[in-house]
């Protein structure tokens, strides 16, 4: 039997002048979930931060360069595709963000490209990654990702369910979360677990609901036409929304799955 994992992430300790203001800009400008204990993006397994309020503006010391080099680095986050990476940029960019290092691209090791956000104490927060997937030609031209995005299950009562799996998971059911028919825990591995009340449990087998997980696509067009040549049965089709465009499909077995882009 492989041994169990012990550690299931670690988080970057940054010393900052002020506490409060430091959490609204993480929260605000760079879009992390912030609570009274860390800071995260993606999940404790993503780009996971602790904040600490410093005793004095000296214990603030981002790092310097390294030796011959101009850019400074603190944290540093990898980026699965340079699509992704474009995104965060833009995101970081109408929000507001200063950045220490514009989007740049090495040829080496890759190529790889990268920029870097600089937030108010002056710590430098790197994002970069290279260009398509790892995993062999068809992880390299597949338009969906590599990963569960989410899992889908299907209630009947919202409340208690939320109410319940919160319990279950030892983490707080919380209003934001929550989206009309839908609540979402925010996972630390980065999946969300997505509770479905909309109704759709009872005539699953009729067309629109049953999805079991969801994965994401930088491209839903040729996400649903990769679907249709691998002979994936299409539940119903593109459904396009200002947020999100998503589609179900159902597999030889009868299993659905969902397939969405977010905006």
């Amino acid at each position: 039997m492989a041994e169990r994992k012990q550690i299931g992430s670690s988080l970057t300790v940054l010393m900052v002048s002020d506490v409060e203001r430091s959490k609204a800009y993480y929260r605000e400008v760079l879009g992390f979930q912030v609570t009274d204990w860390w800071a995260e993006r993606d999940g404790l397994g993503g780009l996971a931060l602790k904040l600490l309020q410093a005793p004095d503006p000296s214990a603030v010391r981002p790092n310097p360069p390294q030796a011959g080099d101009t850019q400074a680095y603190d944290v540093y986050a990898y980026v699965d595709s340079w699509e992704a990476l474009d995104s965060l940029y833009e995101e970081f960019r109408s929000r507001g963000a200063v950045f220490s290092g514009e989007p740049v691209i090495y040829p080496d090791g890759g190529p790889w490209k990268e920029f870097v956000v600089r937030d108010g104490d002056g710590y430098g927060l790197a994002f970069g990654g290279i260009e398509g997937s790892k995993g062999g030609q068809d992880a390299v031209t597949s338009p969906v990702e590599s990963r569960i995005d989410s899992v889908i299950l299907w209630v009947r009562d919202l409340e208690r369910s939320a109410d319940q799996y919160g319990r279950l998971l030892g983490v707080e059911v919380r209003t934001e979360d929550r989206q009309e028919h839908l609540h979402i825990f925010r996972l630390e591995n980065g999946t969300d677990l997505i509770l479905d009340s909309s109704g759709e449990l009872s005539s699953a087998g009729a067309g629109r609901g049953g999805a079991l997980f969801k994965l994401e696509t930088r491209d839903i067009d040729a996400a649903y036409r990769r679907a249709q040549e691998l002979e994936f049965e299409a539940v119903f089709g593109i459904s396009r929304h200002s947020r999100v465009s998503f589609f179900n499909l159902r597999d030889g077995d009868g299993n659905i799955l969902t397939i969405s882009q977010s905006r």
